[in-house]
Formats: C-alpha cells, structure tokens, sequence
C-alpha cells in the first residue's frame, strides 16, 4: 500500500457543478502542482499495475464539514492530477479498479487535505 497526503480539498460537488469553467480550470490547475509536489515529496516510482484509490479527507482549522460524496469532485480531480504527475500511468479501469470516498478526518490542528492509499489490486485479494 502507498499512503500521501495531497494538500487539497476542493468544492463540494454541489458547488463544482455550478462553477464558471474558468474557476473549475483554476482548482484543477492548483490540484494538479499540489498532487505533483506531494508525489515529487514523496520519493515515489510510477505504479504500472492495477490498483484501488481510497481518499480521506482530513479537516483542519475553518474546513466546513460536508456530507461525503460531497468531497466526490475534490477526489477525481486529484486522481487526474496523480495521473498528471506520472505516478499513474492512467485513470481507466486498467489500472484503477475502483475507489472509494471515505468520511472525513476532523483534525482542527492539522492542515486540510486528502489522505489518498493506492492498494494493488492483488493485495486486496490477498
């Protein structure tokens, strides 16, 4: 299993639905150069096998809390950046499975962000 932690947490997804394109373009672009940095960070090797993603988020100091699938667009957004950033060759179903949203971390000391696992599909199954 892998474990980083991405420094982000964007729009609910009900917010993100309605967002001027151009705001939508300016979250992604700040997601994908905080997802590169935590994977640079993190001294990761591209993965080449197929995986499952689980985000959880972590709320720090001032985050609002939000029902979970509400975290839904914050998540694929830093699954495209990890996809960006090289550690994923690919998002599709050959080399992501599944993922998962899971309930937030409420930590008011701690900076808001998402905690993502990538577990090989194979260790799964184990």
């Amino acid at each position: 299993m892998i474990r980083i932690f991405v420094p982000y947490i964007g729009p609910s997804t009900n917010v993100a639905l309605r967002q001027h394109w151009r705001k939508h373009k300016s979250q992604v672009e700040l997601c994908d150069w905080l997802t590169k940095q935590a994977v640079t960070e993190s001294g990761m090797a591209p993965i080449f096998y197929q995986a499952d993603l689980f985000f959880t988020p972590r709320l720090g100091p001032k985050e609002r809390i939000r029902d979970t699938g509400n975290y839904s667009i914050s998540c694929k957004t830093i699954e495209d950046g990890l996809v960006r950033a090289g550690l994923l060759p690919d998002d599709r179903g050959e080399y992501v499975r599944e993922w998962k949203v899971r309930p937030p971390i409420i930590d008011r000391k701690q900076e808001s962000g998402t905690w993502v696992e990538i577990i090989r599909v194979e260790e799964v199954a184990a």
